[in-house]
């Protein structure tokens, strides 16, 4: 049995370590050290806990109490309720406990840390008395360097054989080589920290001698020993029955509650003192990479993967690699941005120049809603037209090609620099040869064999590449667990789709209550549309989040549920499962608006509907400029949320640690390196994973529809610049130290970017055909409309793409406006207003007025003194003082203006102030048409010009997506995948492995001739 440190208390210096001795039939254990001090549950004395010199010449150690064996893990659990200092670990003896559960709580524990020792681990003990919280004890783990050799052969661990002579340097390098300039760029690395290159191959303890100082305690960095220390404990049983093949793992003593924590430790505290040098790795982190300071310099990655494990590593490679292209297409955007501005003026803007100079009696819309939305003059949206053409000209095409060979060119070479990561970080092939089963796995198989032994063939299956059968779970088993978890996907696919709808019956809703309040407002309409799509994006954002943490946890438990064999599998039906669904739940609205929105509404007198409720139109300034908002509110929003979650809490957390400090003064205590530790935040089981979810979802926000927001690669490295900092400033101050993990890759996620990159090309090229007005003002000027347009007018592309219908269409099929206490406007040919009173003040909008025959009734006023009026008394007078509700002069008594102008029922709305247009009055211009933004007539009927642009749009898609597709094949084909300085340091590793097998070889056959000649002499 293995020597161990004290158990039972912290604190004693020692040169002959203590020894561990447990006698379960009892139900005890004790440890005595060096001095013959005896410790243990069976109630001997305790040794006196340590003074506070003593504890604050420990504070930072991350050693056994000799100085030498270091603390590879921490085990942490409470004491019981009625423990006191004299016991050891809950009371004088398990049989005496009256609790059954934290009986069986603290056999298993010792049953455990039996096991454990014996597979070669040590422990030294702090009672929960000495902690500082005075509840939980500490159990230090050290492993012997001779169990990790074992296990690192048994995990296959590339470790080094030969210094890499084949070192390359980049173009960046060499260009600062040749100015004998020190790249400012850089961080800088204390000599005692910096990492050498070596040529690496699987270990193997037979052939340890071939490695570089196997035998060096040193051999293995801390995060190796951790994460070798871990593997033991998950595969170390608590339980002496050999045939219960469940309980085994801290994983299940976690979860339980025997263990509250575990983990390993961090090498020290992440601040450096003034005056100072850095020591540790977790202080270079901390004061060259997580600091704000160092939020322009590049990433020390090779010291992230050192402390942190290949798995984090990658993630920050990723993260740097990604925001590092975004500058390319953020500068690009920012251009794009500006030729938009330079289209400002009307001069070069003919949209905005049609809709804003030309009198606005000629462009009047018809109503955008059913009853409540009334009829509206396009110039009102001039404002709006000018900031639609921002997004909305020829530059945004070429940036939407721009961004999908973007897309390309980051996926190819991100493919290279993960394969030099694979290389340089020894995890190439890591999950074809070397990825071991998740213990959770193993130990449910072995469970399903024990009950059925004669199914054991279905649960095994022979590996040809590694020769040895390995656990599976048979596709009966696991393919009606994926068609389940499929389909629960659905349905909360199916759900976000149903929040959207909800979410359109809110815009038809509150659309009509909006447009009454703002209707004199400058704008009027398009405030009431601005206003609509800003609080429809509002709301949307809020159900994302919800629906996303909902959907979060329900995946946990599909994915612990399929069993998958790997961690890699786990990770990645976990990763496919949450990005559908986030997906759907991010993208679902935006894609509404693009594609679906006005497209399928119908035309004045054939509205298409759901019910009674007629389909959306676009907003008064265009579905693209509507597209924007909501996407940048989305985009942005989630954004500044998500960092603002991620920047409160270190500012909570600080200000808390600050606290305990004051209270630590205050109390003359000093935290020893494990209890620090203990206070910090726990590493969450998929811990990346939101950080992967996160970026990756604003990935789609950059190429799935760039086109209508340019500025989306901007507001995406500003987030990154931060959110970088703000990760690695997590992981070296508020977070326990993670195990670490290897990973060879980001895992599903490539292929999510993948599938994501290629969507992006069909999107934007359907947003620019359908949704922008890029194709249709093409056709416009090429086939010659343009110039069939009157030059002495300023009508021409926006008048062509509008149809007029007469309102009585309106009337006949019930969608004429309701007349209730609207406050609107009304222009003469001289862009002149003119307003009406009514009885209570309020004002209707009656523009089919017959203003002789009103006058010739007592109704109105003379016009003439009417402007007058207007003139001189400015926008703030009403004019006026007649109202409707006055009989008139020259009908009966029951007569009103109102009835003049429109037969009208006010029984259909159950209210008297809203009446319903059945027909015309005696003073009604029954002349008077509105216009609708489509080219239809009140028929259904289509005129060539819009099958022209039909046939145009398609044919832009079709180009641009195929030579956007031949491009990235041209691409891809001429980026290659692996670097040749990667090939040759392939070559040159197996060439050492090979050469170290031989001599192995050799030796054996030497030792076997000499011991042959010894048996045999002559």
């Amino acid at each position: 049995m293995a020597s161990t440190g004290q158990i039972g208390f912290e604190g004693i210096n020692s040169d002959k370590p203590s020894s561990l001795h447990l006698d379960m039939s009892k139900g005890v254990y004790h440890s005595v050290d060096d001095r013959g001090v005896v410790s243990g549950n069976d109630g001997s004395q305790l040794i006196t806990p340590l003074t506070l010199e003593e504890r604050s010449a420990k504070e930072s150690t991350v050693h056994f109490e000799d100085g030498v064996r270091t603390i590879d893990f921490v085990l942490c659990y409470k004491k019981l309720p009625n423990e006191t200092e004299e016991d050891v670990d809950g009371t004088d003896n398990f049989n005496s406990m009256e609790d059954g559960k934290k009986r069986e709580h603290a056999e298993k524990r010792h049953l455990f840390l039996k096991q454990c020792e014996m597979n070669g681990l040590e422990f030294e003990k702090q009672h929960w008395k000495d902690s500082p919280d005075k509840e939980t004890y500490y159990i230090k783990i050290h492993a012997q360097h001779d169990t990790l050799l074992h296990r690192a052969e048994d995990l296959s661990y590339r470790m080094p054989i030969g210094e890499n002579t084949l070192t390359t340097h980049t173009y960046r390098e060499q260009l600062f080589d040749k100015i004998h300039i020190r790249d400012p760029f850089l961080p800088h690395v204390p000599h005692d920290l910096e990492i050498d290159g070596y040529l690496t191959a699987p270990f193997k303890y037979s052939l340890k001698d071939h490695f570089l100082n196997a035998d060096d305690p040193k051999f293995f960095t801390t995060a190796l020993r951790s994460a070798l220390t871990w593997h033991i404990l998950q595969n170390t049983p608590y339980t002496e029955d050999k045939e219960d093949i469940t309980s085994i793992g801290i994983g299940r003593l976690l979860s339980a509650g025997i263990f509250s924590a575990a983990y390993p430790l961090h090498e020290s505290n992440y601040s450096v003192q003034k005056g100072e040098d850095i020591k540790t790795d977790r202080q270079f982190l901390y004061e060259r990479w997580a600091h704000p300071r160092n939020i322009f310099k590049h990433q020390p990655l090779d010291h992230v993967r050192r402390y942190f494990g290949e798995k984090v590593g990658i993630y920050f490679t990723w993260t740097g690699f990604y925001t590092y292209f975004l500058h390319f297409a953020a500068f690009v955007g920012v251009i794009v941005m500006c030729v938009g501005l330079s289209k400002i003026p009307l001069s070069r803007n003919p949209i905005a120049k049609e809709i804003c100079e030309t009198n606005r009696t000629i462009f009047y819309m018809c109503p955008l809603c059913d009853e409540k939305c009334d009829f509206w003059y396009l110039k009102e949206s001039c404002p709006f037209s000018y900031a639609a053409y921002l997004f909305d000209n020829g530059a945004t095409v070429f940036f939407a090609g721009f961004m999908a060979l973007w897309a390309v060119l980051f996926l190819e070479f991100w493919k290279r620099r993960q394969f030099q990561l694979q290389h340089d970080w020894d995890v190439l092939g890591y999950e074809e040869a070397e990825e071991q089963p998740r213990p959770a796995f193993e130990q449910k198989i072995r469970h399903f064999i024990t009950q059925n032994p004669k199914n054991k063939k279905n649960y095994v299956l022979f590996n040809p590449v590694l020769e040895r059968e390995e656990y599976i779970q048979p596709p009966s088993l696991l393919l009606p667990k994926l068609m389940l978890s499929f389909s629960i996907l659905c349905f909360m696919v199916f759900l976000v789709i149903g929040v959207v709808f909800s979410l359109i019956l809110y815009r038809v809703a509150i659309a009509g209550l909006l447009y009454i309040s703002v209707s004199q407002l400058p704008g009027g309409p398009s405030i009431g549309d601005l206003s609509v799509s800003i609080t429809g994006a509002i709301l949307q954002l809020i159900c994302v989040l919800v629906l996303n943490r909902v959907y979060e946890l329900l995946a946990y438990k599909l994915t612990d549920w399929e069993l998958h064999r790997t961690q890699t599998q786990y990770d990645d039906s976990f990763t496919v499962k949450l990005y559908i669904f986030q997906f759907a739940n991010f993208y679902s609205s935006i894609f509404y608006i693009a594609f679906f929105k006005g497209n399928f509404s119908g035309y004045p007198g054939g509205y298409f509907r759901v019910g009674r409720a007629r389909l959306e139109e676009c907003s008064a300034y265009g579905c693209l400029l509507e597209l924007t908002i909501q996407y940048g509110i989305i985009m942005i929003g989630k954004q500044a949320l998500n960092n603002g979650v991620e920047l409160g809490i270190p500012l909570v957390k600080g200000l808390i640690n600050w606290w305990k400090k004051q209270k630590k003064e205050e109390k003359e205590e000093v935290y020893s390196r494990w209890e620090r530790d203990n206070i910090l935040l726990p590493v969450e089981e998929q811990g990346l994973f939101s950080e992967y979810l996160e970026l990756v979802i604003q990935y789609g926000f950059v190429t799935i529809f760039v086109a209508a927001f340019p500025l989306a690669p901007l507001f995406a490295l500003l987030n990154n610049w931060i959110e970088i900092r703000l990760d690695a400033y997590k992981f070296c101050t508020l977070l326990r130290r993670p195990v670490a993990e290897r990973a060879q890759d980001i895992g599903s996620w490539y292929s999510i970017l993948d599938v994501v990159s290629k969507l992006s090309v069909v999107t934007n090229a359907w947003l620019i055909a359908v949704t922008a007005n890029f194709v249709p003002l093409e056709v416009y000027g090429y086939l010659g409309y343009a110039a069939s347009a009157s030059p002495n007018t300023t009508l021409g592309y926006v008048n062509w793409t509008q149809s007029s219908f007469d309102i009585s269409v309106l009337i006949d099929s019930g969608s004429f406006p309701v007349l209730n206490a609207m406050k609107l406007k009304l222009y003469d040919q001289n862009d002149k207003v003119i307003q009406f009173n009514k009885t209570e003040g309020s004002l209707y909008y009656l523009p089919f007025v017959n203003y002789t025959c009103m006058a010739q009734y007592g109704c109105l006023n003379d016009v003439t003194q009417q402007y007058n009026a207007f003139t001189e008394k400015g926008w703030s007078e009403i004019i006026g003082t007649n109202d409707f509700a006055k009989a008139p002069k020259k009908a009966n008594t029951n007569a009103t203006c109102l009835s003049l102008l429109f037969k009208v029922d006010n029984t259909t709305n159950n209210d008297p102030a809203v009446s319903t247009v059945t027909g015309y009055g005696v003073c009604a211009n029954t002349g008077v048409t509105c216009r609708f933004r489509s080219q239809v007539s009140a028929k259904g009927s289509r005129p060539l010009s819009f099958y022209q642009t039909m046939v145009a749009r398609l044919g832009f898609v079709i180009v641009f997506e195929h030579v956007i597709f031949f491009l990235s094949m041209i691409i891809a084909w001429a980026v290659p995948d692996v670097p040749e300085n990667v090939e040759n340091e392939i070559k040159r590793e197996k060439l050492l492995a090979y050469r170290a097998q031989q001599e192995h070889v050799g030796d054996a056959k030497k030792h076997e001739n000499q011991s042959s000649h010894d048996e045999h002499p002559l």
